[in-house]
């Protein structure tokens, strides 16, 4: 089931495409010694002792149903087994693949831009085809290296050129009305969040500056798909702190729906997760 979060004037709801199996966090955080998870170990992992993650969206509506929808990654995409549900779940919400007016890539990692284009005999086409795509222009500049080509890139990003929809990101750029594009660069070169502040509210939608509810307390942790991960710990710093000082409310993108959506709170002088 979708979760809603007021912020001000806007909604911002979770929407689930993928379900992936547990894995092994051993895998995902290789630096981190079995031992070290044993204070988080009966919330940040299964019974089993496995990481839990899920591929979801966020997407953005006024609550007066005025400006445009904006809709935050866009999930795996199609998947072998039919996994890939956003396009569903929106329609549940209420929201057609025509509503979308903006779809922000917080980075070009496979699992947050599989939805962008659909192929219909083998030619792309956008699957939001009113919607302009919001693409950091350093994860532009990354993977159009030819030393840096990524399969899911060429496939779900770069036919955005040619099809006029994509938008290139420099830093800070306004999306709407007190929502914008915040820089959190490290997990990849062009790694970026969306800030929203409405009414003396304020919420984040971190992409994937952490992906355990671990982290939020062992902000050095780093898994193994940070590209620079000296950047992707200061940044997870720095929004963690300013998030817990200033009581923002905060949608991450890897934790488990229902817990997903919390704050950053202090318990015995240290940073905590709270859900809300």
């Amino acid at each position: 089931m979708a979760k809603s979060q007021p912020i001000g004037n806007y909604e911002i709801t979770t929407v689930i495409d993928t379900l992936p199996p547990p894995r092994d966090p051993a895998l995902v955080f290789q630096s981190i010694p079995e031992e070290a998870w044993d204070p988080y170990r009966s919330f940040a992992l299964n019974a089993d002792g496995m990481w839990v993650t899920e591929f979801k969206s966020h997407l953005i509506r006024s609550t007066n149903k005025e400006g445009p929808i904006i809709l935050v990654d866009s999930g795996l995409g199609p998947t072998d087994d039919d996994q890939g549900k956003l396009l569903d779940n929106l329609n549940n919400l209420g929201v057609q693949v025509g509503d979308v007016d903006v779809v922000v890539t917080t980075h070009c990692h496979g699992d947050h831009i599989g939805w962008n284009v659909s192929y219909k005999d083998g030619k792309p086409e956008l699957t939001f085809p009113n919607a302009t795509h919001w693409i950091a222009r350093n994860d532009w500049d990354h993977h159009t290296q030819k030393d840096n080509s990524d399969p899911a890139f060429d496939n779900s990003v770069r036919p955005l050129e040619k099809l006029g929809a994509l938008k290139l990101v420099d830093g800070v750029e306004t999306i709407a009305p007190g929502i914008s594009t915040l820089p959190m660069n490290g997990h990849t070169p062009g790694h970026q969040n969306v800030l929203i502040k409405s009414k003396n509210s304020t919420g984040v939608i971190i992409g994937d500056l952490f992906h355990n509810v671990a982290q939020v307390t062992e902000q050095t942790w780093c898994p193994v798909f940070d590209w620079n991960t000296e950047m992707s710990t200061e940044c997870r710093r720095d929004l963690l702190s300013r998030a817990m000082n200033e009581k923002w409310v905060v949608f991450a993108g890897h934790l488990p729906n229902g817990s997903s959506t919390g704050r950053v709170i202090e318990q015995n002088g240290l940073p905590h997760w709270q859900p809300v």
